[in-house]
């Protein structure tokens, strides 16, 4: 008698596991091209868990798209017969099933509900959420930092055909603070001045006219030589900024540089934890600029 009740005990710990696995089980995706990579995280350059032939089937376990094109998938291994996951591209593979809009039953009673939730304030995360979620939407981050209650995790990423580095950072294990770093090989440095009126442009065009422009001027030797703006900024004389507010965040555009470098920035600070990055801030080693 013990023995069965252990025995079922240990199958609805095995059921709760997979639960995830079992809502998806009819929602299957088939491969349409000969050799179809799945990959440990949403990422190309990420190690390859197994390589699928044609016609292969496998199982959704997320309706939620990772970096826009990759599904978060199930499969048995033909080699061991074990259930194996991953990330596979959009383009490798067909739906097997109808697509229907969700909707959210929220209750009564409950304003909030998931509409203040869908807010998001940077990229498709929001202020407060911890390490493990963002880690759930972005993949898995190619640099990891910590010290004192500072977390910092970062992603390579493509915007305006310029790498650019994404960092998210956590107080507390809440994420309070995010930032876009442009890298870019200029050799003319006042293309630098042109990507942040680019930069500029689109975020009034999504948050409106800039609280604040500022145009400062360290050393004045170039400011007269419009030609010279560039170098001026890689010595460190000069500095473009724009600030902008919403009802939950800060957000701060900047140009600058120092020892022949240029650095082009849009950080991103959650009004509701600012006070408590600064807190954590004192304690940690680490920068968060």
């Amino acid at each position: 008698m013990k023995k069965i009740i252990g025995l079922s005990i240990l199958f609805l710990f095995v059921l709760s596991l997979h639960q995830g696995r079992l809502y998806s089980s009819s929602r299957k995706l088939k491969i349409i091209v000969d050799k179809a990579a799945v990959h440990l995280d949403p990422d190309k350059r990420s190690t390859v868990v197994a390589m699928l032939d044609k016609g292969t089937l496998v199982s959704l376990g997320s309706e939620r798209k990772f970096r826009k094109n990759w599904n978060y998938v199930y499969f048995t291994s033909e080699k061991s017969g074990r259930t194996k996951s991953g990330y596979i591209l959009d383009s490798l593979v067909e739906k097997l099933f109808e697509v229907t809009k969700k909707s959210t039953i929220q209750r009564e009673g409950d304003e909030s509900g998931n509409r203040a939730n869908s807010k998001k304030n940077f990229r498709n995360t929001r202020w407060g959420m911890n390490k493990a979620q963002v880690v759930r939407i972005e993949g898995s981050p190619i640099q990891r930092e910590n010290s004192g209650g500072l977390d910092i995790i970062q992603y390579p990423q493509k915007i305006l055909n310029m790498d650019c580095m994404i960092g998210y950072v956590f107080a507390y294990n809440k994420l309070a603070k995010a930032k876009y770093s442009f890298f870019a090989n200029y050799e003319d440095k006042n293309q630098y001045i042109h990507s942040y009126e680019k930069i500029r442009d689109i975020l009034a065009r999504k948050y409106g006219k800039s609280e604040a422009e500022k145009v400062l001027w360290q050393d004045k030797q170039y400011q007269d030589d419009r030609l010279n703006w560039g170098l001026a900024l890689s010595l460190g004389h000069l500095e473009f900024s724009s600030l902008w507010k919403d009802s939950e965040t800060e957000i701060q555009l900047r140009v600058y540089g120092e020892r022949n470098r240029i650095f082009l920035v849009v950080l991103y600070s959650g009004l509701e934890y600012m006070d408590l990055a600064k807190k954590v801030k004192a304690q940690s080693q680490l920068s968060i600029w």
